[in-house]
């Protein structure tokens, strides 16, 4: 079998805040550098992006391609909740059925903005209508405070969600808040399959192809999507490749105020706080859980502003699932990795991937030694030190995990520090 990189959940143009640079031709260059075989369109059921679509991609056989680029047709809808899903559709007929299907429960989705529509419809009703049109559909960016199934004052299983659907709902997709190992602590969602996807608003390197995952199939097409996203027939995810979540900026618990986080300590010692942190302590995993529900309750108060504390997505997850996170046999590594922009702006010390010392280097590294995912996950470390040794040291640190975090939290991202910088 081949493997393919994918990323499949990106947006057109037809969604608000999305670079109108957002056309096939600019996104398909783009894969090519980042090493992305497959595209999620994205925004499919909108009409002028469908025409867009229609006009561009070429039909050979089972898949829809441009330019060596492949696409799967894929469209992020919202439901009368306000939760996000990912849904993949086999062809174009399947997106003109799920238009006619969705219309009469949806004002936006034949607006100009209507890239991700809006529907009047639960998650559960939403499913069997993807269903029975021939599409699979899974939560979007589950994990993130806002707009996902996972959020706070929202589900604590997708069987609570999705309903008599729930058993058809195979994977879900982590988004840029959570990782293998977070998603893992919940235990029903051990037999789902994770996507990691970029969610990308622009065609740029650090934005499209941020998260991927490898999949290992017989062939770029829908049916070969489906079939490893379900893990039938051989066909499998290999490789999850993402951000780490530390880096968040809603990773931790934190007053809804003052921003401090929350670190919560082995003991009985009374809450305290200092700069940065608020302190609570608890005696064992079952008081920590407790302390847990009561901030989601908003019944738990800062020490040092007296404001409700709130859920970072750590704790959300920590919550509603067991302490240990436990991943099944068939869950493949998840690697923290960022873009290679953002590695080689941080390796140099400077402020923005803007700049032209980050990106004259990118430019060479894509030129002497292949696309960004090549780079990121395979170059040995010599031939990497052939562009730029300090890029290759630290591109093997991030491999194999000798980094540090300075977790995120409260509207504060977090930070990273190599081993050998703390040494």
């Amino acid at each position: 079998m081949l493997e393919f990189d994918a990323d499949l959940h990106i947006h057109s143009p037809y969604s608000i805040g999305v670079s109108k640079r957002m056309t096939v031709p600019n996104i398909a260059a783009g894969a090519v550098r980042k090493g992305i075989a497959i595209v999620g369109t994205g925004d499919a059921t909108q009409p002028d992006w469908l025409r867009h679509l229609q006009a561009t991609l070429k039909r050979t056989d089972d898949t829809l391609s441009y330019q060596g680029v492949y696409f799967v047709l894929t469209v992020e809808i919202e439901d009368r909740q306000s939760i996000h899903h990912v849904v993949l559709l086999p062809d174009f007929d399947t997106v003109e059925s799920l238009r006619r299907a969705l219309a009469p429960h949806s004002t936006n989705i034949d607006r100009r903005w209507g890239g991700r529509p809006r529907v009047n419809l639960d998650a559960e009703e939403l499913a069997g209508v993807v269903r029975d049109t021939g599409g699979i559909i899974g939560p979007a960016h589950a994990f993130t405070p806002y707009r996902s199934i996972f959020r706070e004052r929202m589900y604590e299983s997708l069987a609570a969600c999705y309903g008599s659907e729930a058993s058809a709902v195979r994977f879900l997709e982590l988004g840029l808040s959570a990782d293998t190992e977070t998603a893992d602590h919940i235990p029903e969602l051990r037999s789902r399959t994770f996507l990691t996807s970029s969610d990308a608003h622009s065609p740029s390197p650090e934005k499209l192809g941020r998260e991927f995952v490898r999949l290992r199939m017989e062939a770029p097409s829908f049916d070969e999507v489906k079939r490893a996203l379900f893990r039938e027939g051989g066909r499998r995810p290999v490789l999850n490749v993402g951000l780490d979540p530390r880096m968040g900026k809603y990773y931790l618990s934190f007053c809804s105020s003052c921003r401090r986080t929350l670190v919560v300590r082995a003991g009985n010692e009374p809450p305290s706080f200092d700069r940065l942190n608020v302190y609570f302590s608890a005696e064992s995993a079952v008081e920590r859980t407790k302390l847990l529900r009561s901030i989601h309750e908003r019944k738990v108060r800062c020490p040092a502003c007296g404001k409700p504390l709130r859920l970072g997505v750590r704790d959300r997850v920590m919550m509603i699932g067991e302490p240990e996170s436990r991943s099944p046999s068939h869950r493949p590594p998840y690697l923290h990795m960022p873009p290679l922009l953002e590695l080689i702006r941080a390796t140099l010390g400077t402020k923005s991937t803007v700049s032209k010392r980050v990106r004259s280097l990118y430019d060479r590294m894509i030129e002497t030694l292949g696309p960004e995912t090549k780079i990121l996950t395979s170059n040995t470390q010599d031939e990497i030190a052939g562009v730029d040794e300090r890029v290759a040291r630290t591109v093997i640190a991030y491999r194999r995990g000798a980094v540090e975090f300075v977790p995120g939290g409260g509207g504060r991202y977090g930070r990273v520090v190599l081993r050998e910088e703390n040494d």
